[in-house]
């Protein structure tokens, strides 16, 4: 579990290649027992969502594919969307590969 300051975005990326960012505040708080809260339109197209990251700005991402494709991306450079929304292409994939992880890098020092 992270601390989200409220400056943060939530990233989510998904298996066809698709991501968006998400202002933290459109998110409400969740009690035990709610029925959930969408984060992503899930269709044919995007596929499952893979990864869900805090970031700001300044973050870079990697995203990795199953076939060893490995992009790098500034967060951004990834469009702020709402939460109903499915996203843009961060990865172009070909038949068969699925995006299966994705990572915020290490700070500069």
């Amino acid at each position: 579990m992270e601390a989200v300051a409220p400056h943060t975005q939530i990233l989510t990326v998904t298996a066809n290649g698709y991501g968006k960012r998400t202002q933290a505040a459109e998110y409400r708080i969740q009690n035990r027992g709610g029925s959930g809260i969408f984060t992503v339109k899930r269709t044919q197209k995007t596929g499952d969502v893979i990864g869900i990251k805090t970031v700001v700005d300044e973050d870079e991402l990697m995203v990795i594919s199953n076939k060893g494709k490995i992009i790098r991306l500034r967060a951004v450079d990834i469009p702020v969307q709402g939460r109903s929304t499915q996203g843009v292409r961060l990865i172009t994939l070909e038949e068969g590969e699925r995006v299966v992880a994705v990572a915020r890098l290490a700070e500069k020092e």
